[in-house]
């Protein structure tokens, strides 16, 4: 019976990771139109907005999802129904794209007021996907089997970076076909952002919930005393955030690569398409191989692929001399994000176990990165001016490294807690 039951769960598992990787491959399309780092820049460059404000959207989004998420996570933490919640959740930042949709697209407005607008729809659609995330990592958990989840994430993610790619090539045909004038065109993608959402987010009903939440064994604890017990009890879990305060650094030199590469080798003007295509690839390549390994290995030994990429990354490009060298950052860079993609969310599972509290642990680390986040965004800028391309670099591998080290040698495997008490459960039945 209980073989029967296996199987029916590794049907349903399969059958999960095909739908989810299109639902989520449609939000990777859809996020190709709203890109925080390549778009929206230029969108509002091209409406007038200031250097200032231009320079602050990457931190603020950053900063923005980090602040509902505990919030979130005490108004559902009681809720059994997490796909009921992770549906609802995702609807809810549809509302903000109809309304850029509005803006620019139908109404074509430009000057001041579109600025304004554009900020205020900006900050409530990243506190709508922050409140969404937490929901959306225990729903993930929640219709997968933790033996393959590794595989379930990458494959997800691979697909997700493989739209991504197309919706950034769709939206370079219709900026440069010239059907619509600013800031239709832009408008226009807005519309395929949120025709792709919602497509997305309409494919999540077809999902079979194969764990579902204990509700119970995470409200018999305040959540005060449950978050206390989380960041100052939980000794491992503080060593793996140090770790990946650390490691975080590695987001100061991403918006550098290409600018400091181009300059050094005096590349082509198609640059950016190059690296965009081994970045690109990197990241689906990876999350397939670093998928594979997570379930068979352990997702800390994955986890590790996330310093090591950052590391070459760095050291790549101070040593830089051909383009195939410069291609290789990316291709790190890739790496990097693969490892990241497939297994950062499972180990979060392993800290809080199946019966634990899995979006309090997500969200605890979330919000709590999120501002270390936004004071490296915005002092990278300052750095280069101060130290030069090479001083960022250099300070971001001293900060990487030591991560790596604490991480490597700090961090003990959470899995192996897990394992022992399932152990243990299963021997007492």
């Amino acid at each position: 019976m209980q073989q029967t039951y296996q199987q029916q769960d590794i049907h349903s598992h399969n059958r999960n990771t095909v739908i989810n990787a299109f639902g989520e491959g449609m939000w990777g399309f859809a996020m190709a139109f709203h890109s925080i780092n390549a778009v929206i820049p230029l969108f509002l460059a091209q409406l007038g907005a200031s250097p200032i404000i231009i320079g602050m959207i990457p931190g603020a989004f950053v900063l923005l999802i980090g602040v509902p998420q505990l919030l979130s996570v005490w108004r559902f933490r009681g809720v059994a129904n997490i796909k009921k919640v992770n549906i609802l959740m995702h609807v809810l930042t549809l509302p903000w794209m109809a309304l850029m949709v509005l803006w620019f697209f139908f109404l074509g407005m430009q000057g001041t007021t579109a600025i304004v607008l554009y900020l205020l729809t900006f900050v409530a659609y990243s506190l709508a996907v922050g409140a969404l995330y937490p929901i959306w990592a225990d729903f993930l958990a929640a219709v997968s089997m933790p033996q393959r989840r590794s595989r379930f994430f990458g494959i997800t993610f691979a697909t997700n970076a493989i739209l991504g790619m197309a919706g950034g090539l769709v939206l370079k045909m219709i900026l440069e076909s010239g059907v619509y004038d600013f800031p239709r065109n832009y408008g226009f993608g807005f519309l395929i952002m949120l025709i792709a959402t919602t497509t997305g987010t309409a494919l999540f009903f077809l999902l079979k919930v194969i764990n579902p939440v204990d509700v119970a064994s995470r409200v018999k604890d305040k959540m005060t005393s449950a978050l206390k017990n989380i960041l100052v009890n939980d000794h491992n879990f503080r060593r793996y955030f140090y770790s990946r305060v650390l490691g975080a650094a590695s987001v100061m030199p991403l918006a550098f690569y290409a600018v400091y590469l181009d300059e050094k080798l005096q590349f082509s003007i198609g640059v950016a398409g190059e690296f965009t295509l081994f970045l690109v690839g990197g990241t689906a390549i990876f999350n397939f191989v670093f998928g594979l390994l997570g379930d068979r290995t352990s997702r800390k030994f994955v986890v590790t692929f996330f310093f090591i990429g950052h590391l070459l990354a760095l050291l790549l490009a101070l040593v830089a001399t051909t383009p195939l060298m410069a291609h290789l950052v990316f291709v790190a860079i890739g790496m990097a994000t693969g490892a990241m993609q497939s297994s950062f969310m499972v180990f979060i599972y392993e800290f809080a176990g199946e019966s634990g509290d899995r979006k309090l642990y997500y969200a605890a680390m979330d919000s709590a990165l999120a501002p270390v986040l936004f004071i490296y965004i915005m002092f990278a800028g300052k750095l280069v001016e101060w130290l030069g391309y090479g001083g960022l670099f250099a300070i971001s591998m001293i900060l990487v490294l030591t991560g790596f080290l604490l991480f490597f040698f700090g961090v003990k495997n959470p899995a192996i807690r897990t394992e022992a008490l399932s152990h243990s459960v299963s021997d007492a039945l």
